[in-house]
């Protein structure tokens, strides 16, 4: 049987604008065996994305409990079954142009393809395949348990990993939320094969799963296709698992950790109920009012005001029995007790007084933003789809949550936050330095379209350039691409790019950086300031109807900004906490490592967050330069895309900015250092941590260099499932948990590197294999089968970019600032159409056969 669903929730009043999920139409078939098919038509791109959904994560692991078998479990789907092996499955998806992947949740594990719709046929069975017919072969088995176990050491790496894990298990005494999904480290070893085959047939049942398939494709053929490939699994038996009550919270609890890292964490959790409770909708508005937004109460209180820290989040979790309201926040160790004290009384204040109405309008305004965001892709719709049905077997559900939000009143916040953010409630846990000892006292508890995909340039007087591209969708994004990046920071003055970008959000002569903020996202809007190695720029996006306002507010934001002393110094401590949060993750030390080592005193030798003594040096007038000298000049590109047409803000753009800014000046660069002429060998350690990383950089060309697209063609062919990298260095000898390939890129010059995590004790053997990967590749080339695997990949991402306007128009203003030409990524797709092996493995004799490369080792 089949049906169209819909909402039936009515229709949105006209004050709250356009409701996201009308924009789905979902038809649902269930199969005879209990599988049930869900199809969203949309022929706006041609892109599909298949998703299967098994209704089992790690709550779900019965005796099992704390293991993390379902993790485990959605790893070794992707090792074969009885008609292909792995890498064949892998590589079939990737020859339809199709990405592969999969990831495990407390409450469900979800397989998703995303491709162009013409190959979803051939995807399909695949899919299914992998879902119903795994082998897990013994050997298999083995190796992957090891790969996971370089996954545990990640985790024990990543402090913001370790800060939630401890805080949930805190928090939670009885429910298995307690466990991460990963599981624990004991527990996962004591798995067997015969556990996880016995898991898979017990869980992975007919009626215990759904497909999705979302973009453009015909339902009648999706189920057609789907009953061809899956109506024939019988259905089994499937046992409730019911879980476990957690005990009322009656005293508040607190945990102390230790981690090798420079910053103080804290997070407070308070229980509260699970998704499905009156009170959920409330919950959800307190978190975004609370500090989930620049113009937060926490945000601006204990980050741009007081210092206190450099981060503050909070989220309302709702899982499927219980939840958790949650704030997290990064500081300098010694503010951690007055932060904390500070965050009890913000969230006190929230239970003696209602918010106000203006608040109120902004958390709608951005809690629709945001849920029209989510559905850009094919993907996203999907997830919607898919999470309302698993929850509720409503498709629609997130829209009849999001009426819900919008329903919810002043008082509504102040009732729940009186009810359950309550002092014997809450359960604190710290992350402080190692040998950190706080002050006593101090713990408490088809074709594309050129009409609607493809950007256009405008030129104006005085050389000022604007990209333009119309959407349908309800939203308004407009870009400031500009020169940034290494080369433009005079010498002692590095991390002042970063910096002067962040402080464009922080103030203009006319507005405070609270009052901007507050103001964004009252239109119902977001800003993002970013900065890279060649360019920066910054970013806003409103619903389309508020665009007017949010552009005259975003060029006064680029025009006058006011670059106060205060302002400076918040966003001064924030940077040298990005620098600190650098010393923690291995991946960046190695990067850093291998870059000093090529480049030395060049610019590239650095990185575009400075260094500590660098920031400390940066002042008002220097950031003030920069802006005049490097930002505000008619290189300056501005980009715009939604369904507002394009003559209409344009009109509102060329007078204020065409004859504002002044001719910039000639690029010019500080020379280069001669490439190595041998190999070099570098290594640092990074004591306390849990794995080792190697990287080996080959130097390249310029970032505009023709051979960078051959380069990327390599890049892609070594870095994903079923590449030689990853099979030789994973799957077949086991010695890392990842492994792939990448290219640093820039104006001047770049380097393309392989880079592996690994067990401390096998970066030699890491090393030895990788370098005689890059020989192998130097001496034989890719095979046919792997370059056209590749450059369907490639051909394929491109098709997927299409999706996302505002990200057509930010690569496009980008390529243009970097002369590669606004309509490189047209350019660029026609000449990896026509692209040859020949052209591609000559860039591998070409870089990969130099003797001058840099290897770079960080171990613990």
């Amino acid at each position: 049987m089949s049906s169209t669903l819909r909402s039936a929730v009515g229709q949105p009043s006209a004050d709250l604008g356009p409701f996201p999920l009308s924009l789905l139409e979902v038809e649902q078939r269930t199969l005879p065996n209990g599988l049930t098919v869900l199809v969203n038509r949309d022929l706006r791109v041609p892109v599909v994305s298949l998703q299967c959904w098994c209704a089992t994560g790690s709550l779900h692991e019965g005796r099992w409990i704390g293991s993390g078998i379902s993790h485990l479990l959605e790893h070794l789907l992707f090792k074969g079954t009885a008609t292909r092996t792995g890498v064949q499955m892998v590589q079939e998806i990737q020859d339809l142009g199709g990405h592969f992947n999969a990831y495990t949740t407390y409450e469900r594990t979800v397989y998703h393809i995303d491709l162009p719709a013409e190959s979803w046929r051939q995807a399909l069975p695949i899919l299914a395949d992998a879902v119903l017919h795994p082998t897990i072969a013994p050997e298999e088995f083995d190796r992957e348990k090891d790969v996971i176990r370089r996954e545990f050491a990640m985790v024990e790496d990543d402090p913001e990993s370790q800060l939630f894990q401890a805080a949930f298990e805190t928090a939670f005494l009885r429910h298995p939320m307690r466990f991460p999904i990963i599981g624990q480290i004991d527990l996962f070893n004591a798995l067997t094969r015969e556990d996880i085959v016995a898991y898979h047939r017990e869980r992975y049942v007919p009626q215990n799963l759904f497909l999705i398939a979302s973009g453009a494709v015909e339902p009648e053929e999706v189920f057609s296709v789907a009953e061809s490939c899956m109506g024939s699994e019988p259905r089994r038996f499937l046992a409730d698992l019911p879980l476990p009550a957690e005990p009322q919270q009656v005293a508040a609890r607190y945990a102390r950790k230790t981690f090798a890292s420079e910053l103080a964490r804290i997070s407070i959790l308070y229980p509260v109920p699970g998704f499905g409770h009156p009170d959920s909708a409330a919950l959800r508005v307190l978190a975004l009012l609370l500090g989930e937004a620049r113009s937060s109460i926490l945000h601006q209180k204990l980050v741009e005001r007081e210092s206190l820290a450099e981060e503050v989040e909070t989220f309302a979790f709702a899982g499927p029995e219980v939840g958790a309201f949650g704030v997290e926040a990064r500081c300098a160790p010694e503010r951690l007790e007055a932060l904390a004290a500070r965050i009890r009384e913000e969230v006190a204040k929230i239970g003696q007084a209602p918010p106000s109405e203006a608040d109120l309008t902004l958390a709608r305004r951005l809690t629709l933003a945001r849920s029209i965001s989510d559905l850009k892709t094919m993907a996203g719709k999907a997830e919607a789809v898919g999470s309302g049905w698993l929850v509720a077997r409503d498709p629609y559900l997130k829209e009849t949550f999001l009426r819900l939000l919008l329903g919810v009143s002043a008082e509504d916040v102040q009732r729940v936050a009186r009810r359950y953010l309550l002092p014997h409630k809450e359960n604190r846990v710290d992350l402080v330095p190692t040998g950190f000892r706080p002050r006593a006292g101090g713990s408490a508890g088809a074709a594309r379209s050129k009409d609607d995909t493809v950007p256009t340039l405008t030129k104006v007087g005085g050389g000022f350039r604007m990209i333009s591209l119309s959407n349908a969708l309800p939203l308004q994004f407009f870009r400031a691409a500009f020169d940034g990046g290494l080369l433009f920071e005079p010498k002692g003055k590095e991390g002042v790019c970063f910096l002067a970008s962040q402080l464009l959000l922080k103030g203009t002569r006319n507005r405070t950086a609270a009052r901007i903020a507050w103001e964004v996202e009252e239109l119902g809007g977001s800003i993002a300031a970013d900065a890279g190695n060649n360019s920066a720029g910054f970013s806003l996006e409103v619903l389309s109807d508020q665009w007017a306002p949010a552009l005259k507010l975003f060029l006064e934001m680029l025009l006058e900004p006011a670059c106060r002393e205060d302002e400076l110094a918040i966003e001064k401590r924030k940077q040298l906490s990005l620098l600190q949060a650098e010393r923690d993750d291995p991946l960046s030390i190695a990067r850093n490592l291998v870059r000093r080592t090529l480049y030395g005193a060049h610019p590239y030798g650095g990185t575009i967050l400075g260094t500590e003594e660098s920031l400390a040096s940066l002042g008002v007038a220097d950031v003030k330069q920069f802006i005049g000298r490097v930002i505000q000049t008619n290189r300056l590109i501005l980009a715009g895309s939604g369904s507002v047409d394009p003559r209409e803000w344009q009109a509102f753009v060329v007078p204020e900015l065409s004859s504002r800014f002044g001719e910039a000046a000639l690029l010019s660069f500080p020379p280069l250092p001669p490439p190595p002429s041998g190999p070099m060998r570098v290594e640092e350690r990074a004591p306390g941590k849990e794995q080792a990383i190697v990287e080996i950089a080959f130097p390249i060309p310029e970032l505009v260099h023709p051979d960078q697209l051959p380069l990327a063609v390599v890049g892609e062919a070594l870095s994903d499932l079923g590449t030689r990298l990853f099979v030789r260095v994973r799957d077949e000898l086991g010695l890392a948990y990842f492994v792939s390939a990448s290219r640093f890129l820039g104006r001047q010059a770049g380097y393309f590197y392989f880079y592996a995590g690994t067990a401390p004790g096998k970066e030699r053997e890491v090393e030895q294999v990788l370098l005689e990967e890059a020989v192998r590749l130097a001496q034989e080339g890719f095979s046919e089968e792997e370059f056209v695997r590749a450059r369907a990949k490639l051909i394929s991402e491109e098709t997927m970019s299409w999706q996302n306007p505002s990200s057509v128009v930010t690569s496009s203003a980008l390529h243009e600032l970097l002369g590669l030409g606004w309509d490189y990524d047209e350019r660029r797709l026609l000449r990896l159409k026509a692209m040859g092996l020949d052209e591609v493995n000559r860039v591998l004799r070409t870089y990969f056969q130099s003797k001058g490369y840099v290897v770079g080792v960080v171990r613990p």
